[in-house]
């Protein structure tokens, strides 16, 4: 399947976030072991709050596992959003499929750039298709707190270790870049 690296590359920074949130929160593999043997090392959120004695070492793991399984669910997601958001602007009559097919086939944002200058689609239309593939993955998307809540409800951690973690989280900043 030929997906326009622009919209996907736009679809992947929308779960860019989740990605830098299950490294921030879960740390890497090993890290409680790693931070035995490197100075330094495993200073994650979760081995603090586990040397902290806020989490036990088997719910850190339980927190990590789950993590990383939402984001593997996300990028996996993410690859059928695109030509489904494109679906279902043709039916919509938004886009012609000639112009859903341009998109896929664009390289990038410069590809899609090069339809807007070459009048096969108008900036309005580029933007109105971002806005939809955004909004596709915003709903499809597992949020790092969604996973926090499923963890609580299913008895593996408590709600204060839930807003501890949270709490621990690193924070992004978040840069308009533009289209």
């Amino acid at each position: 399947m030929n997906v326009s690296r622009s919209l996907a590359t736009r679809a992947a920074l929308a779960t860019g976030a989740l990605a830098l949130a299950v490294i921030g929160v879960a740390g890497t593999a090993g890290a409680a072991s790693a931070a035995e043997t490197t100075p330094g090392a495993g200073k994650s959120s979760l081995s603090s709050l586990v040397t902290a004695g806020t989490l036990s070492q088997t719910q850190a793991t339980a927190v990590k596992a789950a993590m990383v399984a939402a984001h593997d669910a996300n990028k996996a997601a993410r690859e059928s959003v695109e030509p489904s958001a494109l679906r279902g602007l043709v039916s919509a009559g938004t886009l012609t499929q000639a112009q859903s097919d341009a998109i896929a086939a664009a390289d990038g944002r410069e590809g899609m750039r090069t339809l807007v200058r070459s009048g096969v689609i108008t900036r309005e239309l580029a933007q109105q298709v971002k806005t939809t593939v955004k909004t596709a993955m915003v709903s499809v998307v597992k949020k790092p707190e969604a996973v926090l809540a499923s963890l609580v409800s299913a008895g593996t951690i408590t709600q204060s270790q839930a807003d501890a973690i949270q709490a621990a989280r690193p924070t992004r900043d978040h840069v308009h870049r533009g289209a």
